[in-house]
């Protein structure tokens, strides 16, 4: 196996016992970097640093991704509601995050799409008034809801 030292350079070709022998005296563990590779590479080195900077780079990561959140709104519901609902979007806005808006329509209220489309344009135009935004995915009906996906500029 090829060993590398704590200083990032190579100390040479061994095989296990050696490897595990020069460990032992430095009082390190050896940590599997490349067991592909031919001969396999392992690095000298605390294997508990190892795991927590492993944890650290997972977690920046995860926190640079953004999530598609989804706001659920109804064809009769109220202004205060659609205000306050248009204030949750601003914030998600803010975070980075895309918006997913879902305009459901139940029973006959299918009947009356083009209103319910209207509807979501003036939701949409109340948004404008809070934060800018540019339309990721335009206006589609799906079954039987109106879908937009809306991210910031």
């Amino acid at each position: 196996m090829r060993l590398i030292g704590i200083d990032g350079k190579q100390m040479g070709i061994f095989n296990f016992a050696e490897a595990q022998k020069i460990a032992e005296e430095k009082n390190l563990d050896l940590i599997l970097i490349n067991e592909k590779a031919k001969p396999v590479v392992v690095r000298l080195g605390n294997y508990h640093a190892f795991l927590y900077r492993q944890e650290k780079k997972l977690r920046q990561i995860q926190k640079k991704q953004k999530e598609t959140k989804e706001i659920r709104v109804g064809f009769r519901e109220a202004a205060h509601d659609l205000e306050r609902k248009a204030k949750m979007v601003r914030d998600f806005l803010e975070e980075g995050h895309q918006v997913q808006i879902r305009l459901i329509l139940k029973g006959r209220e299918n009947l009356f799409s083009d209103l319910a489309e209207e509807k979501l344009k003036k939701f949409l135009n109340l948004i404008n008034e809070l934060i800018k935004f540019k339309i990721a995915q335009p206006i589609k009906k799906v079954a039987n809801y109106y879908l937009v996906i809306i991210s910031k500029v």
